[in-house]
C-alpha cells in the first residue's frame, strides 16, 4: 500500500492511497464524519432575550457554531461517559453572551463576543453573525459546551467535506484521428488544462494519471462530445484521493489520527467477536 499527500493547507487534505482495500476506506471515510469527537453547544440556558430570534433558533445557531477542540479531546471525558452523569467534573465547558444595544439603530452580535470558561475552547471563527439588535434589545445567556460525534447530530461532524475519489487517468492515441480531430480535442481539454492538453500533444499517445485534479466533468463532456476516437476517460479502483476540509474544530492532521485509532479499535472488537464464535463452536 501507498499514501502520499498531494494537497495539504490549514483545514484541507489530499492524500493520495494505491492499494487499499475499498472497504477500509470508506469506513475511514464514514468515521471521520461521524466519529471523530468534537465540543460544540448542547444545552442553552436563556436568561434574557427580546431579540427578533426566538430562544430555540438562537439556541440552535449557537450549536452550529463551529468550536476549537484539538485541546479538548485531552481535557474532557468521551460523550458516553457523560451520557447519563449530571454536573460532573470534565464533561462541559460554559460559554457567556451578555450583550445590549443601547442606543445605535442596530448591533449584529457576533461569535468573537463568546466568552468562555476555558481558554482553550472558542469559535473558530470570530465574525460568523449571531443575531441582529434593534436598540433597546439584549441578550444573555449561557451555553453549555461537550464533545459529541456527528453521527449524534452534525453539528459535532468535524469535516464539512469527507469524500473518496477514484484516481481519473487519460487514454488516447491522436495517432488514430485525423488532424482536425485532434486539434478539436485538444482544444476542448485545454479548456479545462492548458498544461494538460500540451502535455498530450508532445506525447501524441499514451496513459497520464490525474490524481491532482478536482473535477474531470468537463473532461468527460470533452471524450462524449469531441473526443471519441482520440481520448477517453478511465478511473481507478486501485488508486483513490482521500478528500478532507476541516470545519476549524480540528487539524486534519489529528482527524485522520483519530480516525485511525477508532477504526483500530473496531477491527480489535470485531477480531474478539470471531474469536468468541469460534470458541463456541
Amino acid at each position: 500500500m501507498k499514501i502520499k499527500p498531494i494537497n495539504i493547507k490549514e483545514n484541507f487534505l489530499e492524500l493520495y492511497i494505491e492499494d487499499a482495500p475499498q472497504e477500509v476506506l470508506t469506513s475511514l471515510r464514514r468515521i471521520i464524519i461521524e466519529e471523530v469527537p468534537t465540543m460544540a453547544v448542547d444545552n442553552v440556558l436563556i436568561l434574557e432575550n427580546n431579540s427578533v430570534l426566538h430562544d430555540e433558533v438562537l439556541a440552535h445557531r449557537l450549536g452550529m457554531i463551529p468550536l476549537y477542540s484539538d485541546r479538548a479531546l485531552e481535557k474532557y471525558r468521551a460523550p458516553e461517559e457523560c451520557a447519563e452523569c449530571t454536573n460532573c467534573e470534565n464533561c462541559f465547558d460554559i460559554l457567556h453572551l451578555e450583550v445590549e444595544n443601547k442606543d445605535e439603530d442596530k448591533k449584529v452580535v457576533y461569535t468573537g463576543e463568546l466568552k468562555s470558561e476555558d481558554p482553550d475552547i472558542y469559535p473558530v471563527f470570530k465574525d460568523i453573525p449571531i443575531v441582529v439588535l434593534g436598540k433597546g434589545q439584549k441578550i444573555v445567556l449561557e451555553a453549555e459546551a461537550r464533545l459529541g460525534r456527528g453521527k449524534e447530530h452534525i453539528k459535532w461532524s468535524p469535516v464539512s467535506i469527507s469524500a473518496l475519489i477514484s484516481v481519473p487517468e487519460i487514454i488516447f492515441s491522436f495517432e488514430q484521428c485525423e488532424e482536425q480531430e485532434s486539434n478539436e480535442c485538444l482544444k476542448c481539454i485545454g479548456e479545462f488544462s492548458e498544461e494538460l492538453a500540451e502535455k498530450m500533444m508532445e506525447m501524441k499517445k499514451g496513459k497520464i494519471e490525474l490524481e491532482n485534479f478536482k473535477n474531470t466533468s468537463l473532461l468527460r463532456f470533452c471524450e462524449d462530445k469531441v473526443c471519441r476516437k482520440c481520448m477517453k476517460i478511465n478511473y481507478l479502483e486501485n488508486k483513490k484521493i482521500l478528500r478532507v476540509e476541516s470545519t476549524g474544530s480540528l487539524s486534519t492532521k489529528l482527524i485522520i489520527e483519530k480516525a485511525l485509532e477508532i477504526l483500530n479499535k473496531k477491527a480489535e472488537a470485531f477480531e474478539e467477536v470471531i474469536k468468541e464464535m469460534e470458541v463456541l463452536k
